[in-house]
């Protein structure tokens, strides 16, 4: 599928859905926020050029730590990642919701932050990797759209380049560079939403620098004399570039201003020399569960800073509820807590532990390229995978 023809998916669905959204949020919605939550697949607290890396190239996500607000010790709430990126969804310990490994499901019956902000009129967007359980596919109770996303293009797991992904339960086939994909689908998202006058939430899950690695030629030039690690590190700077994009599309849809970008990883690093602390990916140990992170939101943080008051994923969905005055369901308890008070520069200490466990049991495998070929060939003959 070429890009013309993608771009022509892309905004068709969206805009059938912002199209019934807009007759009846009205005014309201146009002051409140964008939200984009940008999160990588594996990429370890000192993996970006701000934290000191001796070879790595990230030019903008140097400039959103220098501009935001940067965090020194942020955390995600398990040290793999689909427990973390429920714990986005739902604000909730992966305990609580019952997601203890890689490719345990999100419960159905979970409240989400996409479904939340609906209420208070926002259109919704996934872009990448999914990996709860991994189903992508229509009429699965735990596909995004079953989770409240109303557009999605979405992966079972972490993706490759020239990736095929799910739009809305249908598999299409891809090119490019895995990050470049999504950034491209999350910005004719955003592009028509801002056309439409209605905020949105945009989730863009990159499926780098998990492993195998293969970075795009030319993002991999650069570390040409690194031998194995240049395709690890060319990665990390593929998204960078998909990053970009997604910054200059909100400066030329002159949304950027009151625009939230949240960048994190969903898990440690797979590197320890890099990590962060005592060991890496897969570990409860300060390496596998500390991330690089960062909020960029021009109009509120005017002036750049950074903090070492401890923070982790389960605070990104009360943080949301607060910015946008959402009552908390009370029958399922969140167990982050809301950040606006240290955006705001109020918050000086934690008033809240942060706890982390890790199940002692395997995960579940979930082959992206597999699942996703086998749904593509059964839509060519008619035939069930």
């Amino acid at each position: 599928m070429n890009r013309r023809d993608f771009i022509k998916v892309v905004a068709a669905g969206v805009s059938c859905a912002m199209t019934r959204r807009v007759a009846r949020t009205g005014e309201e919605s146009r002051e409140r926020p964008n939200i984009i939550l940008c999160m990588a697949d594996d990429q370890g607290w000192g993996d970006v050029g701000y934290n000191g890396h001796p070879t790595l190239r990230t030019p903008n996500l140097d400039a959103m730590a220098a501009s935001g607000l940067r965090f020194d010790r942020f955390y995600s709430a398990a040290p793999v990642c689909s427990p973390t990126r429920g714990s986005v969804l739902t604000g909730r310990h992966p305990n609580r919701f019952g997601c203890f490994k890689l490719g345990d499901t999100l419960r159905p019956q979970e409240v989400t932050i996409a479904e939340a902000v609906k209420r208070t009129g926002y259109i919704t967007g996934h872009f990448g990797k999914w990996h709860l359980v991994g189903s992508v596919r229509a009429g699965s109770p735990v596909n995004p759209g079953a989770s409240g996303f109303d557009s999605w293009f979405s992966a079972p797991n972490f993706y490759d380049n020239d990736p095929i992904l799910s739009r809305e339960g249908t598999a299409l086939q891809t090119t490019g560079e895995s990050s470049i994909v999504t950034a491209d689908a999350a910005f004719e998202f955003m592009r028509t939403a801002s056309a439409c006058e209605v905020p949105f939430l945009a989730m863009v899950w990159f499926g780098s620098p998990h492993s195998p690695h293969k970075a795009a030629e030319e993002d991999r030039a650069p570390y040409k004399d690194q031998d194995k690690a240049a395709d690890f590190l060319g990665e990390i700077t593929g998204i960078d570039r998909a990053v970009a994009m997604l910054r200059i599309a909100l400066r030329d849809l002159r949304i950027s201003e009151n625009t939230l970008f949240w960048y994190c990883s969903d898990n440690g690093g797979l590197k320890k020399e890099t990590s962060g602390g005592r060991g890496k990916k897969g570990s409860i140990y300060e390496g596998g569960l500390r991330v690089p992170a960062i909020i960029e939101w021009p109009a509120p943080i005017e002036v750049p800073k950074s903090t070492s008051l401890p923070a982790n994923t389960s605070d990104i969905f009360p943080t949301l509820l607060d910015l946008l005055h959402i009552e908390p369901d009370n029958r399922t308890p969140l167990d982050g807590i809301s950040l606006v008070p240290l955006i705001d520069g109020s918050m000086t200490t934690r008033p809240r532990p942060m706890g982390f466990w890790d199940y002692p049991a395997a995960g579940k495998p979930v082959r992206s390229q597999t699942l996703m070929s086998e749904l593509l060939e059964s839509q060519r003959t008619g035939k069930k995978p």
